[in-house]
């Protein structure tokens, strides 16, 4: 039996406290009969938690950052599936939007990648340890304040008061979870490579990643609906995917093979749901798969030829490389993604492949790089 992780207020007593009308600030969107996407409304946030009915029961993927925001997002979806029967919960990662409002669906079976335990660690720390706590709420508090000083701006314009007024809300709930604590429910399911959860009429079709936007990156593709729900990888349209401080090698490579798997013509998408932007078409996952390919080649041959990683990072500028993705402005949490990327692309090269400047591969195990890869999908199957 899992343990759950107890921090603070048990999830009961979040389930009596009424929602006090915050159902204002929930946009709840149709993709199809079976399918819905859920999202708390603000200035800068947008998570999409994509809810499909089953024969066998509702399915979430995702459940925003805390209990208190959950609460009211979660009674809107089984008023508008008039039903409550929640069969499972899928947790793509353990960053922010994405496990907090687990301990809300008793009786569900949580599933993630056998990496999420281990994700989801730093959601417990940022309760227990004081100085984390005290310097996050502090965070919180400051954004509350510059919100409400901006709110009579918007005060006019009904559509834009309602986006700050959400905004207000969210951070208010989230810091009064953080306060008192709230439960951190790890996953009862868990699998390493792929999973399929058979739901009768429905199949989702669990991919693990690799490590790098986070250690259990998992996307869930719904062949009956033709949908991809890629969490944080194809992040929203032209965003800068990720070569994390934990990727290896074998991740780049898992990463090209995923994405071939799923651009294959025979896999039908029609709706990629991200986390984090309106919902994107199968053509957008094109320049993430080939942000990869191309990073690989070019830093490979860059350190062949002996290049420095200053001299690299010259010539795989974003908007010389990349135009269909773009760098994000200063003070935006992802800005510098890319001089990371190549950071660590090139610390994973040089410790995996030391004698590439020299033609020759230290381990021959390893998979075969993207100038000599096999044909896609031949690391990772998709079924369809």
């Amino acid at each position: 039996m899992t343990r759950v992780i107890q921090v603070g207020l048990l999830a009961l007593v979040l389930l009596a406290e009424p929602a006090r009308g915050q159902g204002e600030f929930i946009n709840v969107e149709k993709l199809s009969d079976r399918v819905r996407l859920a999202y708390w409304v603000g200035t800068d946030r947008r998570c999409n938690l994509t809810t499909i009915r089953t024969q066998k029961g509702l399915v979430i993927i995702d459940t925003e950052m805390s209990p208190r925001i959950m609460v009211p997002i979660k009674k809107r979806l089984e008023q508008v599936f008039r039903r409550n029967d929640w069969a499972y919960v899928i947790n793509t990662h353990a960053h922010d939007s994405h496990p907090g409002g687990n301990s809300l669906f008793r009786g569900a079976t949580i599933v993630g990648h056998e990496n999420l335990r281990e994700d989801m660690q730093w959601i417990v720390r940022q309760q227990t340890e004081p100085d984390w706590k005290s310097q996050e709420l502090d965070r919180e508090a400051n954004i509350i304040r510059n919100l409400r000083a901006a709110l009579p701006r918007a005060g006019r314009n009904p559509s834009q008061a309602r986006l700050f007024q959400g905004e207000i809300r969210f951070w208010e709930l989230h810091s009064q979870d953080l306060r008192e604590g709230f439960e951190v429910v790890p996953p009862s399911l868990t699998f390493a490579d792929r999973h399929t959860l058979d739901c009768g009429d429905v199949q989702l079709e669990l991919v693990f990643f690799g490590k790098g936007h986070s250690l259990s990156d998992t996307l869930i593709y719904v062949p009956q609906e033709k949908l991809l729900v890629t969490g944080a990888i194809v992040y929203q349209r032209a965003h800068l995917p990720e070569i994390g401080e934990q990727s290896k090698l074998a991740d780049v490579h898992r990463f090209l093979a995923v994405l071939d798997r799923f651009l294959a013509a025979e896999v039908k998408i029609d709706h990629v749901v991200p986390s984090h932007s309106p919902p994107l078409v199968k053509k957008d996952l094109a320049p993430v798969r080939d942000y990869y390919q191309r990073m690989l080649v070019g830093v490979r041959a860059a350190q062949r030829e002996g290049l420095t990683l200053e001299q690299a990072k010259a010539r795989l500028a974003v908007s010389r490389n990349f135009p269909a993705l773009r760098e994000t402005p200063p003070g935006s949490w992802s800005h510098g993604f890319h001089d990371r990327n190549l950071r660590n692309l090139w610390r994973i090269l040089s410790e995996e492949e030391p004698q590439s400047q020299s033609g020759h591969k230290k381990d021959a195990g390893l998979p075969p790089s993207v100038g000599e890869r096999q044909p896609s999908g031949s690391q990772v199957e998709i079924e369809h």
